[in-house]
């Protein structure tokens, strides 16, 4: 079948396909949104490509989302795939939607950061491969309530034994497990630890040149890029933005959102970036107490990394030590292009991947 790039005016179409799979739908504003991502627009990339069959009626679809980087004065380019749909109608689609995803030039890489159990072969076949090395299978998550979770596990029992049964009870209760969010409050964050707003302190262009002196590959996180990616007209409520300041500098951030990985999952503080500065390993403890204390008040059953680099992950300390482990199957992949930097500089959060727009908001 036939490839387009697709535009925000093909939204009703691509809200078909993620209805077709109970994905969330992107709205036209929203794709509206992300085609103005600075990233994309410097390169005149495509928003993504929509198959469709003879009918024109739409079978799948893949997303292309492209991030900035920054290695010393050297700025590069990566593109990650996001919300890949294929159709009953569409079999056999993905691997062209992958090789035309990947056929882009003056990229220093693909990659994608959240492949699911099943799909995560399918990466391999185009010379992606697990990656980071030691945790590339690792997402870290931090209980909070036993009993959201006992209720999720018996509904997904219900659903692999009485499917007709889920159909009902979602009939009567269309989102159970709903969260009771309370503010977060400053007054309840650990010193040295503050509440930001999307418009980000005046100080931010000063802490990202932090980030990019200490010599590794960041994705960029300079102001008019964050501010964009906090822009998101689909949210439903404000993210959790933690900053640590020492004196008046700011050394480390935190950006969660409050999410519902499907229907019947209970609600989870999903940490998209979790960063501190090499002179202040301290922050980290700091953010996560801050991130921890959030997911209470926003009434999470668990807070979630989903992706854990293996410095970050030595940088978590006791926190990583007494973490849950989830995944256990290769969901990161990535691909490095000729003259690419050395892979070993790229330390990712997912704010690297697509996990800063493709959550399930929370109801």
């Amino acid at each position: 079948m036939p490839i387009r790039a697709f535009t925000p005016d093909d939204a009703e179409a691509l809200a078909a396909l993620h209805r077709s799979v109970g994905w969330p739908e992107r709205s036209a504003a929203g794709w509206r949104w992300l085609a103005r991502d600075p990233a994309r627009t410097r390169l005149d990339a495509p928003l993504g490509w929509l198959a469709e069959d003879e009918a024109g009626r739409p079978v799948a679809c893949l997303g292309n989302f492209i991030q900035t980087f920054r290695h010393g004065e050297r700025t590069l380019h990566a593109a990650t795939g996001h919300s890949i749909i294929v159709s009953p109608g569409g079999r056999g689609m993905a691997p062209q939607l992958i090789r035309t995803l990947m056929g882009q030039t003056g990229m220093a890489g693909f990659y994608t950061f959240n492949a699911n159990a099943r799909a995560a072969p399918l990466y391999r076949r185009h010379r992606l491969v697990p990656w980071p090395d030691a945790t590339h299978d690792l997402k870290l998550a931090w209980p909070l309530k036993r009993w959201p979770r006992g209720v999720s596990r018996a509904l997904r029992e219900m659903d692999h034994r009485q499917p007709a049964l889920l159909a009902e009870v979602l009939k009567r209760i269309p989102e159970p497990l709903t969260p009771r969010p309370r503010p977060v409050r400053q007054e309840e964050m650990p010193a040295g630890v503050a509440l930001m707003s999307a418009d980000l302190p005046g100080d931010w262009d000063a802490y990202w040149q932090a980030l990019v002196d200490e010599g590794g590959l960041v994705a960029d996180r300079s102001a008019e890029v964050m501010r964009h990616r906090l822009g998101d007209p689909d949210r439903v409520r404000p993210p959790v933005l933690l900053a640590v300041m020492e004196g008046d500098t700011l050394v480390g951030h935190a950006w969660a959102e409050l999410a519902k990985p499907s229907v019947i999952d209970p609600p989870v503080l999903e940490i998209v970036d979790l960063v501190a500065l090499e002179h202040a390993p301290e922050a980290i403890d700091q953010l996560m107490t801050g991130l921890m204390t959030a997911a209470r008040r926003l009434d999470a059953a668990k807070l979630r990394l989903h992706l854990v680099s293996p410095r970050l992950r030595a940088r978590l300390g006791p926190w990583a030590e007494r973490a849950r482990r989830e995944g256990g199957w290769g969901h990161a992949h990535a691909r490095f292009e000729a003259g690419a930097p050395d892979p070993d500089l790229w330390q990712p959060t997912p704010y690297d991947g697509d996990y800063g727009f493709c959550l399930r908001p929370a109801p």
